[in-house]
């Protein structure tokens, strides 16, 4: 009798601590919405109007990322895209078109929303005056059931 109650005892120990043992942890995340870090897109003129472009002249130890930073915010644009772009504007103000090392008290030209998107998305004359032509080249038929 000894043995078969030290057995159910070792059987409800077995499945209580299994069930603790078996069981993975888990971990709550808090979501706090939109974070104000002081870089709101009403604030950005660069998102006001796509059109908008600026100029600054460099200061001594002013680095790329710090311009970019004070005109054009952090949280709406890929950094790689828009120093790419500002090299693009600016040949003489870099150091063999490397956006690490700028000219101090050069002027750099700071581009508008839409004219990076021009660098990016070239479009075709040929292309542009088709779809003038023909509205319903931009449209999709199908045929057939």
């Amino acid at each position: 009798m000894n043995i078969l109650s030290l057995l159910k005892f070792t059987i409800i120990l077995i499945f209580c601590f299994s069930k603790i043992s078996i069981s993975e942890p888990f971990v709550v995340l808090e979501y706090r919405g939109q974070i104000d870090r002081g870089d709101n897109s009403s604030d950005n003129l660069f998102l006001r109007d796509l059109n908008y472009s600026s100029k600054h002249t460099v200061l001594k130890n002013e680095t790329l990322s710090d311009i970019m930073l004070n005109y054009y915010g952090s949280k709406s644009f890929n950094k790689n895209i828009l120093s790419l772009a500002i090299v693009h504007f600016n040949k003489k103000a870099f150091v063999r078109s490397n956006p690490n090392y700028l000219y101090s008290g050069k002027q750099l030209y700071l581009p508008s929303i839409n004219e990076i998107k021009g660098l990016i998305i070239k479009k075709n004359k040929n292309q542009d005056e088709n779809q003038n032509k023909s509205p319903l080249s931009s449209q999709i038929y199908f045929f057939g059931g």
